[in-house]
């Protein structure tokens, strides 16, 4: 019996497409019949219960797991009943925080990890512990995850934090850059990082580059399965494909992407 797979996903910065990816990511693994667990660990901005529409749905969260209130079992949700192989843990609230912390001398990056690996005891394909900004969370996940997916985008502070991010994740076997939100023409023209400037920087190899894909934006600002047949749904597939160790070009089945104009 194979490995369960178990991802990072990583940026010290906010906001360049972490929860995007580690959703996409699930939902191909889901989709291909593996049985995926989406953990998300990021208490400040919680994103993945929007973006998965089950903000009101949790009996318990991580915070219930690390101070004991429940069991591992007890605290996942199916958010998306067309896919069942999928599974989410929403990430602990903030006013449990400070109890958390008393708890653990480590403070909330201990916690985090003793409940991700209390998760890993379950018997799913794939484990994605999604991440928010700061590097501590990353840090102490990374004894946990095989591979680390560090995101940016195209501005200079997204490309300096995924530099300074991968520099941490020390142990991790694999760290790949997954260039997100990516506008081609902005590129094309010299208005923004191309992706080899990009590479080039952050000195890490492209694991993916995701289109720019106002449809996948609006599924999940309506907290809806993205389809898999959105641009960057493709992207994503081609993601796990590469992870799973086939050689996939980048812009396989994006239309509208020329690696030419990347560059």
């Amino acid at each position: 019996m194979n490995s369960p797979i178990q991802c990072l996903i990583a940026s010290s910065k906010g906001g360049v497409g972490k929860s995007t990816t580690a959703l996409g990511l699930a939902a191909v693994y889901a989709r291909s019949g593996r049985r995926v667990l989406l953990v998300d660990c990021d208490i400040a901005s919680r994103s993945l219960e929007m973006f998965s529409g089950t903000a009101d749905k949790a009996l318990f969260n991580m915070g219930d797991l690390i101070l004991e209130r429940c069991s591992p079992d007890q605290v996942l949700l199916t958010p998306f009943p067309d896919l069942p192989s999928l599974q989410f843990c929403p990430a602990p609230a903030r006013p449990e925080e400070t109890q958390i912390c008393e708890r653990f001398p480590g403070g909330f990056p201990e916690a985090i990890t003793c409940g991700c690996r209390s998760l890993l005891t379950l018997p799913f394909d794939v484990f994605i512990w999604d991440t928010g900004s700061g590097y501590e969370i990353p840090r102490a996940l990374a004894p946990l995850s095989q591979t680390a997916l560090v995101c940016a985008e195209q501005s200079p502070a997204s490309i300096r934090a995924a530099s300074y991010t991968s520099a941490l994740l020390t142990g991790v076997k694999r760290v790949r850059l997954v260039i997100c939100s990516f506008d081609i023409d902005a590129a094309k023209h010299g208005e923004r990082a191309g992706m080899l400037e990009m590479i080039d920087r952050c000195s890490l190899k492209c694991a993916a580059v995701v289109p720019l894909d106002p449809k996948m934006m609006k599924a999940q600002e309506n907290g809806r399965l993205p389809e898999a047949k959105y641009p960057a749904m493709q992207a994503y597939a081609n993601l796990a494909k590469r992870m799973d160790g086939w050689d996939v070009p980048l812009f396989t089945g994006i239309r509208k992407m020329k690696r030419k104009h990347a560059l």
